[in-house]
């Protein structure tokens, strides 16, 4: 089962509508029309609204964590709401 976080700190557990999530169930759950792919240090994939930064969306603190574990850059940020799934929930 897959997480979404929020900025917020909000998380809530979603499934795709079939076995696998589309691109477009990602775009609606995330609001956005581009994703970015972080894969992260578990094996788990984070997927995040590419433009999220562009956007003004809020700064996902638990997001950024996760990003910092898969070793992202020091002072990079997650900004706006990431989608974490299995390798097996994804086409």
């Amino acid at each position: 089962m897959a997480t979404l976080i929020k900025p917020d700190g909000e998380q809530l557990s979603v499934t795709p509508k079939n076995e696998i999530f589309t691109l477009e169930e990602m775009y609606d759950l995330l609001e956005c029309s581009c994703v970015q792919i972080i894969q992260l240090h578990d094996g788990r994939i984070m997927w995040i609204d590419e433009n999220g930064k562009l956007k003004r969306h809020f700064i996902n603190p638990i997001a950024t964590v996760l990003l910092e574990m898969a070793g992202g850059g020091p002072g990079d940020y997650i900004a706006g709401s990431a989608l974490i799934t299995d390798s097996n929930e994804i086409d």
